[in-house]
């Protein structure tokens, strides 16, 4: 009986214990979650606003390979923050936060006149903004030492020589414009060669006149051109307005031209296309163009002239959606009744370029975060990753291109297809 009674003393101090560290834990407070974890950072405020902005050429000659860009960039934030925003983990608060990005943008109409005014507006507001994109090659350039006295990231979709060359604060997303052209001679030669002609080939330049046109003309570029075996015939300006092109492509060719290239867009392209038909110049004079002048919209604009038409390339083709980039572009420009082009898929990794590192700065060193902060992650090892729309982009303390690979596609049967390997772009820095 006592040992019953002992037993019974016992179960209900047990009892008793448990049921008071049952109410003790249900009325404790949970306990964090762990880093990374979704709980409610959707549930609470901002923690912030991160500012970005562009300048950009969205009216006049290059509005149509410009707007594309800039559409894709609204397009990508507009998604971002209708989601809550970019959200991160926060070294200083120990848990997940969230921050709006506030996106502006301005037309400098591709003349560096009105970048001043523009760049005062967008770089002086509150907070101060991080980081930029200047699609506009003017703007680019003009920008070089004010983005560097302000410590705003300037990040460029295109690469002339000043951008990339000494390192700035300036970092280029393509191939330089130079070794682009090199990409193209590299291709006609091959082309030359295997249609069972011998000699020099001539070369012309036919291009706008503009920084943004002349920029694949340097020194470097025409000495690879014509290491080759290219004589260069010479410079043939083009008119901003798509209008008739039959007296430069004449003028051209009497001059002993066989290939020519030139920085310019889709329009302008058309023009040419129908130009060279009409002249009955179609494989005697070959087009090579830079990326902004041959994507899909060459076969809406020229119809069955297109056909020939060659360019330069270095991402991913419209129609590749085994890529994840790629289909994730395309359900945006659908999302957002965007036309689904070349262009506005190179947004794409341009929004990407535009928001991870700025991520990376935010888990590195907490909110608020300085252009400073997102300069050196800008400069991650790892490097950018844009879903297969482009090749990886590295950047280094010393190195500001970010991609040094190209192919050349063209115009088969009302098709955009490759029509190269990949060619590794040569050296085009400048001489000391």
């Amino acid at each position: 009986m006592k040992r019953r009674s002992l037993i019974q003393v016992v179960f209900s101090v047990v009892m008793v214990w448990s049921l008071i560290v049952l109410a003790l834990g249900c009325a404790a407070p949970t306990p964090p979650k762990e880093k990374g974890e979704v709980v409610d950072v959707l549930a609470r405020e901002p923690i912030g606003v991160v500012r970005t902005f562009s300048i950009n050429d969205l009216t006049g000659p290059s509005a149509s390979t410009c707007v594309p860009h800039n559409n894709g960039l609204n397009d990508c934030y507009a998604d971002l923050n209708a989601a809550g925003g970019l959200i991160y983990d926060d070294p200083k608060t120990g848990r997940q936060e969230r921050v709006i990005i506030k996106f502006e943008w301005g037309d400098n109409k591709g003349q560096a006149g009105a970048v001043p005014t523009l760049y005062e507006r967008m770089a002086t507001a509150t907070p101060k903004p991080v980081l930029c994109y200047m699609g506009s090659t003017a703007a680019a350039e003009t920008l070089l030492p004010w983005t560097e006295r302000d410590h705003i990231v300037e990040f460029s979709g295109m690469a002339t020589i000043p951008l990339w060359y000494p390192p700035r604060w300036n970092f280029t997303g393509t191939p330089d414009y130079a070794g682009m052209a090199c990409t193209a001679a590299w291709w006609a030669m091959n082309d030359w060669k295997a249609k069972g002609k011998t000699g020099n080939p001539g070369w012309a330049w036919f291009t706008f006149d503009s920084t943004y046109g002349r920029a694949p003309i340097k020194p470097q570029s025409e000495d690879y051109i014509r290491g080759l075996g290219f004589n260069i015939v010479g410079l043939w300006a083009m008119a901003t307005s798509p209008v008739d092109y039959s007296g430069e492509l004449t003028a051209m060719k009497r001059a002993g031209a066989d290939y020519f290239y030139g920085n310019f867009n889709t329009p302008h392209s058309a023009v040419i296309m129908r130009n060279l038909s009409g002249l009955n110049l179609k494989g005697e004079l070959v087009p090579t163009v830079c990326p902004y002048a041959i994507h899909a919209d060459i076969v809406d604009r020229a119809g069955a002239d297109a056909e020939g038409l060659v360019g330069v390339h270095y991402g991913a083709l419209t129609t590749e959606m085994d890529r994840p980039g790629v289909k994730a572009t395309y359900e945006r420009a659908v999302r957002h009744d965007r036309k689904y082009n070349a262009d506005y898929l190179l947004s794409g990794m341009l929004s990407r370029i535009m928001t991870d590192p700025i991520k990376l700065a935010l888990e590195t060193n907490g909110y608020p975060i300085t252009g400073d902060d997102v300069f050196k992650a800008m400069i991650s090892p790892n490097g950018w990753e844009s879903g297969g729309i482009t090749p990886k982009i590295t950047w280094t303390e010393t190195e500001r291109r970010g991609m040094r690979t190209t192919y050349m596609r063209g115009v088969k049967d009302g098709k955009i297809v490759r029509v190269s390997e990949e060619f590794s772009v040569p050296d085009m820095s400048p001489r000391e």
